[in-house]
């Protein structure tokens, strides 16, 4: 699907008025969501391991010091995805370190957002990533942050 490219000229003070803030976002919302498509699931195609009733999991998020944006996608299809097929989030974010040399280092930083059983698969999983990361890209650290979640797709 291609994105949705909307420019808007200045329009009259009259009929501004007229077309409230309101309407203009409801314009918007529409022209969006017109092109918009559910995906269709196939029973030759099951979602593999999510469950459909709520189920208690782990969310894992992992923060990692940003790489050049080529690097970073080759890390994710590489070594990410193979061990999370079913899915991930990747947010871009700003943050700070301090490093051993006792200096506050403003960071950009990426955090990868994991859902997944808790199972011994997905922690050596999890652990493998943090460790080639450090390794590849020479960063002291990849934070990793658990907590509970109850999930169901």
């Amino acid at each position: 699907m291609t994105p949705l490219c909307l420019s808007f000229t200045s329009i009259g003070p009259r009929r501004h008025r007229r077309f409230g803030r309101s309407s203009l976002l409801l314009l918007i919302l529409v022209i969006g969501v017109a092109g918009c498509q559910t995906p269709r699931r196939t029973p030759a195609t099951p979602l593999v391991n999510r469950p459909e009733a709520p189920v208690r999991w782990v969310r894992t998020e992992l923060y990692f010091g940003a790489v050049e944006a080529k690097e970073w996608q080759r890390f994710l299809s590489e070594v990410v995805t193979p061990r999370f097929p079913a899915g991930l989030t990747v947010l871009e974010a700003s943050g700070q370190w301090l490093g051993r040399d006792q200096v506050v280092h403003p960071v950009p930083t990426r955090i990868l957002i994991l859902l997944h059983p808790g199972d011994p698969k997905s922690n050596e999983s999890i652990e493998f990533i943090r460790r080639d990361y450090k390794a590849e890209f020479h960063h002291e650290s990849v934070l990793r942050s658990d907590s509970p979640a109850t999930v169901s797709f």
